[in-house]
């Protein structure tokens, strides 16, 4: 029987977490459901940051907004389905769908696909001066049907606002949009692809737990049966003491908020902490939701984490005294920046050598479905379609790029290492369960020193890269590391898995396209510069086309030095899976170093050191026993941060408008 067979994952849960409910599969209801999540998300997620100015909704790889509204949903059900009717009551299989499809949609708002599209369509005709010289050397390479000029004052009024009784300018949006909303959705349906094709090999061949999922499997398979007011989940002394800690602590502070002398706990803000001089800082803060997450992943890989960590503080300050440029001064910067990129391609094609059987045997039933005994009917798609998929996406990503101005021989090395980065990120989100994880390298910074440096990239490809970047250069891993849970949690799901992917992709559609108009719509109706802060829809396009500019006027080549720091990174990493691979001793998971200083985890290692500390003093102290019963108090402490956060925007939204505060922050 497959390890993803319904028996088996019922097998899997905790004994106090059994289904007694009839699970239903992917309902219509569900599938309708999740799509009304996903519209509310994406105004959620772009009315909070632009208008609030209050939490991050939507920047980690598990979303603080889906977090609010799927927990909220599950919470109001169970209460209805008590006090109404048993037609409130939702299976385990709904719930996932439902979760499934606001997990996807949180691609859209603010940090996902709409802040940076809206950003790289109103910036590059409104910010351009005569000083920055985008007029003689970029606009000449912006073809019109995905960037649209500023006739008729159409994105000056996007920053301002409307003239009293002005329209909004929609015949300005529709052509660029259309070609942008399909050229996003052709990279996601790539990346869902891929992610079908692979996940086999990670959940039954390697066993990798996906310990980022673990809470929400948890959650969604005890959501309530009509039986109780609140959720199954939401019960036993273990879980309430973490729930009223956390929710005390946090709700301590929401008071402070209307008396400024008010005494606090420090969950907002952290410090640096020097080392030395010229050595990089460490970071000190403690983030309630990365305790939660990383609470169920390996020993091995947070205390790896934390530990090259620390080796980036040593060898980058030993390395800036020597006059070697290392750090910047609190991340990884100039050279050391290519020996993570070493290790983390090395890894990243590690991982790829170790599944190359399972991608044989996946695109041999592809090629020959009646000849091959690979059995694919629990994936969310047949190889065969996983791979026609993959191929047609692909084709259409590279015409478009092509038509767009980009050089064929820049596309072709491009969208490999476009994949190449989506899938190490994805791996080890995977692995780690690490929800603040950022890539520490780029598909073009590999693509343009592999082609020897921005020299030799023709000025066009510099043009089209930024805006480009919306889905082809995304830190999270874009698609990918979000379809690789997808597919963990349709282990989960009972019925039609094809019904389940269907309702998934959907989503990501109708989220990016509903949270982009959205923002349009916003920026018009209050003005973009009430936008603040106003990284994306300002300073990220003014800096992403300048550096475009600056790639044409002034190109630089790769220095000797960078390729030798490359591959000492990628020997390193080398080492490191095979001390791994070979000795079952080895105490240090290689991701730890493939993630050395990059910015996400310098300011999450000290949370990861204190998960790793809490999770050894109970296994090896106390004992494994413990250490599971210990499982509802952290459940306890994620609900409860949730609930917090939502409280958090209510309280902003009634007394203090747009002076928002931040209580889930972006680390």
């Amino acid at each position: 029987m497959s390890q993803s067979s319904p028996q088996a994952v019922q097998a899997h849960l905790p004994e106090a977490f059994e289904q007694p409910l009839e699970d239903r599969g992917v309902t219509y209801r569900s599938i309708v459901f999740g799509l009304c999540l996903v519209v509310a998300i994406s105004v959620l997620g772009n009315t909070v940051r632009y208008i609030l100015h209050a939490s991050f909704m939507a920047y980690s790889h598990m979303p603080m907004g889906n977090l609010i509204l799927s927990l909220l949903s599950i919470i109001v059900c169970s209460a209805l389905g008590r006090w109404v009717g048993k037609a409130f009551v939702f299976s385990p299989s709904e719930w996932i769908t439902i979760f499934a499809m606001g997990f996807i949609s949180s691609l859209g708002p603010t940090y996902g696909v709409s802040g940076y599209l809206v950003g790289v369509i109103v910036t590059p005709y409104y910010f351009a001066t005569p000083e920055n010289r985008w007029v003689e050397f970029l606009h000449p390479y912006l073809p019109d049907w995905i960037i649209p000029t500023n006739k008729d004052g159409a994105m000056t009024w996007f920053y301002d606002g409307l003239p009293a009784g002005a329209p909004i300018p929609w015949e300005a949006w529709a052509m660029p949009l259309f070609w942008w909303f399909t050229f996003v959705s052709a990279v996601a349906l790539a990346c869902l692809c891929a992610a079908v094709i692979i996940h086999r090999q990670w959940s039954e061949h390697e066993k990798i737990v996906y310990p980022a999922m673990e809470p929400i499997v948890e959650m969604t398979s005890r959501a309530g049966s009509g039986q109780r007011t609140l959720p199954e989940f939401m019960r036993g002394k273990v879980f309430w003491v973490g729930f009223a800690v956390t929710y005390f602590v946090f709700g301590w502070n929401i008071i402070a908020w209307f008396y400024p002398t008010f005494p606090t706990f420090p969950t907002a803000q952290g410090t640096w902490i020097s080392l030395g001089r010229q050595f990089p800082p460490q970071w000190i803060f403690l983030s309630a939701v990365v305790i939660c997450f990383s609470y169920f992943a390996s020993l091995e890989v947070l205390f790896s984490l934390w530990f090259f960590d620390l080796l980036f503080i040593f060898e980058g300050g030993i390395l800036n005294r020597m006059g070697v440029e290392a750090i910047s001064p609190n991340y990884m910067a100039g050279r050391y920046r290519w020996q993570t990129g070493g290790a983390f391609v090395a890894l990243a094609i590690w991982w790829l050598l170790v599944s190359r059987g399972h991608l044989r045997d996946a695109f041999m039933k592809a090629l020959r479905p009646k000849a091959s005994a690979v059995d694919d009917s629990e994936e969310l798609l047949p190889y065969r379609v996983a791979f026609l998929g993959l191929g047609v996406s692909c084709l259409y990503v590279v015409a478009w790029l092509w038509q767009a101005g980009m050089d064929v021989t820049v596309i072709f090395v491009l969208l490999p290492t476009m994949f190449l980065v989506y899938f190490g990120v994805a791996k080890i989100l995977a692995d780690s369960g690490h929800i603040y994880v950022g890539s520490p390298t780029s598909a073009w910074n590999l693509a343009s020193a592999a082609l020897g440096g921005a020299s030799a990239i023709p000025a066009a490809s510099h043009a089209i890269l930024y805006p480009a970047s919306v889905a082809i250069n995304h830190f999270r891993g874009f698609a990918f590391s979000v379809g690789t849970h997808v597919n963990r949690l349709g282990d989960f799901v009972s019925g039609d898995k094809r019904r389940f992917f269907g309702g998934v992709y959907a989503a990501f559609v109708l989220g990016i396209v509903a949270s982009t108009l959205f923002t349009v719509w916003l920026g018009y109706t209050i003005g973009g510069y009430n936008f603040q802060p106003n990284w994306l829809i300002i300073r990220a396009g003014t800096g992403g086309y300048q550096r475009a500019v600056n790639d044409i006027i002034s190109p630089e080549a790769m220095e000797a030095a960078d390729y030798w720091f490359f591959l000492a990174g990628a020997v390193f990493m080398t080492i490191l899976n095979i001390m791994r691979f070979r000795f079952a001793w080895w105490p240090f998971h290689p991701v730890g170093f493939a993630l050395s200083g990059a910015w996400l985890t310098r300011l999450t290692s000290f949370t990861l050191f204190l998960a790793w500390l809490t999770k050894f003093i109970l296994l090896k102290l106390v004992g494994a026993s413990f250490y599971r019963k210990s499982r509802p108090f952290f459940i306890g402490v994620l609900v409860a941060y949730i609930l917090a956060t939502a409280t958090g925007l209510v309280v902003d939204a009634i007394w203090f408008g747009k002076q928002g505060h931040t209580v889930h922050k972006w680390y």
